[in-house]
């Protein structure tokens, strides 16, 4: 069977390399291989820290305890270690949030393993408390998108870069895509389109832009998640993200944006003062009006979409959807929860 993928961010590069592995025929259009908001990622894997509930956290805490094996899968086809901490996630209590300690404990009643405990000593006054999600983690989502573009290359997987335009979909069939280089044709599409959905399906997808910095010369053991700003540790320097910028897409950072990103920091980490820029980075998550994924099927396509905040951690979970639809023809329970039609697709 002959698979095309239409993006070429975590969701379209993961999918695409459990089909390859299943023996398929796969091959991926996408814009620009880096252009993918995959690149740009804090990559925390958070859906305590988040404060998801309902079959938003079923389906994010199901992700969650696959990422080990992915990465393991990931790390053996591509032959490249990939930088990851699973060893929990620090989320700061501020002044007023007292809600997030009643939260703590509500998860930790559930069972998963949680913990409040007294900031140290290098946290600002403003910080009261800390909750620590050890079941939570993060990975350096650059590394992983170059490991996962490598093992692309590795299983035979071409890349073609081309901006879609058109979806030929007659009775719930795809009869070919059309792209401003060509037109595509496959046995089965598979769409990951991001915030470039709505230009091929009457979905309410919308763009979110995050703005991020990288520096160096100041680290923390662990991610440190606040309403301000979320501190990542990686190899070789520290992230801070990410502003939250509704309906904007449009280039470039801002000075206002990197404003609220290194005040929002500092008042937390006052050390985070005398760090060193590095770089500025940018990206758009594609969201939806009620903040959960979209799943659209039919006899020979799967989309999968708007998932917002958790593109990185919904990954693993998401290709398998992906992969055991098309191999089994298994339509997923999240599939049905997630469903696109909700939305009113006409």
């Amino acid at each position: 069977m002959k698979v095309l993928i239409v993006g070429g961010g975590i969701l379209g590069l993961s999918s695409g390399l459990l089909l390859s592995l299943e023996g398929l025929r796969v091959s991926v259009v996408t814009r620009n291989p880096q252009e993918a908001t995959s690149w740009v990622a804090g990559g925390m894997l958070a859906p305590f820290s988040e404060g998801l509930e309902g079959d938003l956290l079923e389906f994010s805490y199901r992700s969650l305890r696959e990422y080990p094996q992915f990465l393991h899968l990931v790390e053996d086809v591509s032959g490249q270690k990939v930088y990851a901490q699973m060893d929990g996630i620090f989320r700061v209590v501020l002044e007023d949030e007292d809600h997030l300690i009643v939260k703590a404990q509500e998860y930790a009643s559930r069972g998963y393993r949680t913990y409040v405990m007294e900031p140290h000593g290098e946290l600002s006054k403003k910080v009261k408390a800390l909750i620590l999600y050890q079941e939570e983690g993060c990975v350096d989502a650059e590394n992983l998108m170059d490991a996962l573009l490598l093992s692309t290359y590795r299983t035979g997987i071409p890349i073609q870069v081309d901006e879609i335009t058109r979806v030929e979909l007659q009775d719930g069939e795809v009869k070919k895509v059309d792209g401003i280089k060509g037109s595509y044709e496959a046995d089965f599409y598979v769409f990951c389109t991001g915030v470039w959905t709505k230009e091929l399906f009457p979905l309410p997808i919308f763009p979110v832009k995050g703005q991020a910095i990288k520096v160096k010369e100041v680290s923390v053991e662990r991610v440190h998640y606040s309403r301000l700003s979320y501190i990542i540790p990686r190899n070789r320097y520290l992230y801070i993200g990410a502003t939250s910028e509704v309906g904007v897409l449009d280039h470039g950072n801002t000075l206002e944006g990197l404003h609220q990103l290194t005040e929002g920091a500092i008042s937390i980490l006052p050390a985070l003062a005398k760090a060193k820029l590095l770089s500025t980075l940018y990206g758009y998550r594609p969201a939806t009006p009620d903040e959960k994924p979209v799943f659209l099927w039919g006899k020979n396509f799967l989309l999968a979409t708007g998932h917002h905040r958790n593109g990185i951690l919904q990954a693993p979970i998401t290709a398998q959807i992906v992969r055991n639809y098309i191999t089994r023809g298994e339509v997923d329970p999240f599939m049905k929860v997630f469903d696109g039609n909700r939305f009113e697709v006409k």
